[in-house]
């Protein structure tokens, strides 16, 4: 029987003795209790209509009698006594109130205190919580009540336990006593946290208890005397997970944060980091977020490091604010001295950071226009064995674009930048552009044509020239004036074919582009940003061989490019394409990155050592490119660059990767450079073999490998080895890396995480280092989503 009654409250009639039956839904339980109130209040018609409705939504509100209060559902297969004394439900019984669920195998409501009594199978459930024990006793109204030798659990997080006892001081308090956690299935007690109390407040969406114990395995691993965790999303004061790790210039590395939540947009982390080799570090990292502004502030400091018995230190400020149309943005990078990336990084990659920037820009960005005031500088580290050249830096640099897509059908873009150029040791100067481009562009479904003509003027005034013996006497106002037209055009055939018995359609996409620049002798502009661009399949499409304002190279030169393609006719997916380009050379380059003079004599400049001029063959070297899948699973590709007037190739990647299933990639690669100009293994020659790895050895444990290995050097570059064991409710990692820094030492770091689902890791994190060495790999354990407000509806 079900029925429905406001809390203290005459409703039901004083006894009841009915044959057992269930409840229907809810929605007619609360008809037919209205109507059965109805009846007892005043005589009742004869007939008794009730009207059902369909809605998109429930309203809480209609879950109330009308002055307000909580309307109270009950249900069992047989109700006995009055709800103005005591009220009996026996036999699979369940009483529904505000939200909250009670369901035991009998409950006994009393009136004049407002309690429920649940004995036998006893269930307590409400907002994802529940809670399940042999008795419970429940005050409706105040949501207070207690529950021994009880099993809880919350969904939203995955998250269960035992307790010796629970009270629920409030609708949003509960105290634990004797109470262990954890988020492994029941029957699974891989890891849990055991404490002595424990308090879950809803309304704040934190956990804190004291005494808490970590078992992992049954084994006892850590343990603090206070413990606090958040059951949301929401930022919470408090020890963040220690991380610990072992490396071979710091020792032993441990850091314990802790984490300041100061306001919801701003906050602060205290970090201490003791390595036994080097002492303790503080790690201070201070966020900041408003409506228009973010700003971040990350200073480490070394009061006394043990080896070099110095004061060490880094800062890093970023900042980025927009309102409306102006963005102010800041990236500004320190270090006390040359090597503290390569003593205290954790990778290979901050390790060989050897400049570091110092940017600021305002700008302002409207529909067909942006400028930028900007100022770079930079700290240049000297790390022992590297040859590090010291940019020049720009303060400050003024850039204008403009950009109109159809004026009549014409395309323009306008570009003027005006940079002033310093330096601590070589001449600078102020160095003026002005730079318009016209384009006509011509489409169709399977063509185009974009006939382009650009005008570009440079003016420069140099300063300090007597720093530089070739210019020094020269004339301190150079300027050069170019103009460039091109023409772009390309087709693109289809035709319906197949690919090893797929359907599909090829494409054949011939490409062509030729570029006229006539020759301007710039060997009275120095170089300030410029550099010889890299031959790719985008720079063939380009008219100047130089990157940068100081240089425009001479062209008279036509680029043919031609691809293929085939494409699976029912994804669209891309099964193999192929290209191969060359760009030929109808006059001979008589620009030069720098004046002969520079390059050898005594006016040798060792600035711009390694940096050769443009190809001056009648063509250039020759580009192909290819790219299959195999097979579902199986995918290859392969770039080369060959080189007609050396007669060889001089550039080559190529690689094969597998992935059958989610955490399963094999990936085997080879990287070839071969410079002329370059002597003994190292400079631009580069011939590595690099193989990558993530494969189940068993069903949970999966092998992690990268070897990266150098055939000029004879000797790896990076290896990075370990496993990975995925379990239900816990994942650990362990990983080993070995790389060569940029000042050509061995580092050796080491990695142990013990992530625990839902909860977090300890440990060290190598998931970044994983992923960056292992192309395609996968971890685990998403930490759950934002819940519905009915996810958990019981």
């Amino acid at each position: 029987m079900t029925a429905a009654f406001p809390v203290k409250s005459n409703i039901l009639q004083s006894s009841m003795h009915l044959p057992p039956v269930r409840a229907l839904a809810l929605s007619v339980a609360a008809a037919l209790a209205a109507i059965s109130a109805a009846e007892s209040a005043s005589a009742a018609p004869s007939n008794v209509r009730v009207d059902l409705e369909s809605v998109s939504s429930l309203d809480p509100a209609r879950a109330q009698t009308p002055d307000g209060e909580a309307m109270s559902i009950a249900s069992a297969e047989r109700i006995e006594g009055s709800p103005e004394d005591e009220l009996h439900l026996i036999g699979d019984a369940e009483v529904r109130h505000a939200g909250t669920v009670l369901t035991a195998d009998r409950i006994t409501y009393v009136q004049r205190t407002d309690e429920v009594s649940a004995t036998g199978n006893a269930r307590m459930s409400r907002e994802g919580v529940s809670f399940s024990g042999p008795s419970m006793q429940f005050r409706l109204t105040s949501r207070s009540g207690s529950m021994d030798e009880a099993d809880w659990e919350y969904g939203p997080r995955n998250v269960r336990g035992c307790a010796k006892n629970v009270r629920f001081l409030s609708g949003d308090r509960t105290t634990f006593e004797d109470v262990t956690l954890t988020t492994c299935k029941r029957g699974d007690d891989s890891w849990y946290i055991s404490m002595n109390e424990m308090e879950i407040d809803e309304y704040d969406q934190t956990a804190s208890g004291t005494g808490a114990l970590l078992h992992f395995q049954g084994v006892p691993i850590l343990g603090t005397p206070w413990f606090a965790f958040p059951i949301s999303g929401e930022r919470r004061s408090g020890i963040l997970t220690p991380t610990y790790g072992m490396s071979s210039t710091r020792g032993v590395d441990i850091a314990v944060p802790y984490y300041f939540n100061l306001a919801p947009n701003y906050d602060y982390t205290l970090t201490p980091r003791v390595m036994s080799k080097r002492g303790v570090m503080l790690g201070n990292e201070i966020r900041a977020k408003y409506y228009n502004f973010e700003g971040l502030v990350d200073v480490n400091y070394l009061p006394n490091d043990r080896l070099t018995s110095e004061k060490r230190w880094s800062a890093h400020i970023a900042a980025s604010y927009r309102w409306d149309k102006l963005a102010f943005n800041m990236d500004y990078n320190r270090v006390s001295d040359d090597d503290f990336l390569t003593d205290f990084s954790g990778s290979i990659r901050e390790s060989s950071e050897a400049v570091l920037p110092q940017d600021y820009a305002l700008s302002w960005t409207d529909t067909y226009w942006n400028a930028r005031l900007r100022v770079t500088q930079n700290q240049t580290l000297r790390i022992s064995g590297v040859t590090t050249i010291i940019p020049y830096e720009r303060e400050p640099q003024f850039v204008f674009n403009g950009y109109a897509a159809d004026v009549g059908g014409f395309e323009l873009s306008t570009v003027f930048d005006a940079t002033h150029f310093t330096h601590p040791f070589r001449m600078g100067g102020t160095r003026v552009v002005a730079n318009q481009t016209v384009s006509y562009p011509l489409r169709g479904a399977g063509w185009f044509i974009i006939p382009k003509a650009e005008f570009m003027g440079a003016w420069y005034e140099l300063e300090d020239m007597s720093r530089d013996a070739y210019y020094n006497g020269r004339d301190s106002n150079p300027s050069r004036y170019t103009h460039t037209l091109s023409l772009d055009a390309g087709l693109v055939f289809e035709r319906d074919s197949s690919y090893f018995g797929r359907s599909a359609f090829q494409t054949l996409e011939p490409r062509i582009y030729y570029a006229y620049t006539p020759y301007r002798n710039q060997d009275d502009i120095p170089v300030f940003d410029s550099t010889v661009t890299d031959l790719s399949f985008a720079t063939l499409f380009t008219p100047n061989l130089y990157s940068g304002y100081d240089r425009v190279s001479e062209a008279n030169q036509l680029t043919a490019v031609l691809s293929t393609r085939y494409i699976d006719r029912d994804t669209g997916l891309e099964l193999f394409r192929a290209s191969v380009g060359q760009r030929q050379y109808f006059s001979d380059q008589n620009v030069r990155f720098i004046p002969e003079e520079k390059r050898s004599g005594a006016l040798y400049d060792p600035y711009y050592a390694g940096i050769n001029d443009p190809n001056t063959d009648v063509r250039s070297d020759l580009l192909g490119s290819v790219g299959a899948r195999l097979t579902r699973d199986l995918y290859g590709s392969a770039t080369v660059q060959y080189s007609s007037s050396l007669n060889r190739v001089v550039k080559a990647k190529t690689g094969v990767t597998w992935k059958p299933d989610n955490r399963s990639v094999l990936g085997l690669y080879y990287r070839y450079n071969y410079s002329a100009t370059s002597t003994g293994i190292d400079g631009d020659n580069i011939k590595q073999i690099d193989f990558q790895m993530q494969w189940p050895i068993t069903e949970r444990l999966y092998a992690l490998f990268r070897y990266n290995y150098s055939l000029y050097r004879k000797k790896p570059i990076e290896l990075i080895g370990g496993f990975e064991w995925l379990d239900d409710c816990w994942t650990l990692r362990f990983a080993a890396q070995r790389y060569t820094t940029a000042a050509n030492e061995e580092e050796t770091n080491f990695f142990l995480q013990l992530e625990l689902n839902g909860l977090g890791s300890i440990g060290i994190n190598p998931l970044n280092e994983l992923r960056r060495n292992i192309r395609g790999y996968q971890s685990t354990n998403p930490l759950p989503t934002a819940t519905g407000p009915y996810d958990y509806y019981d």
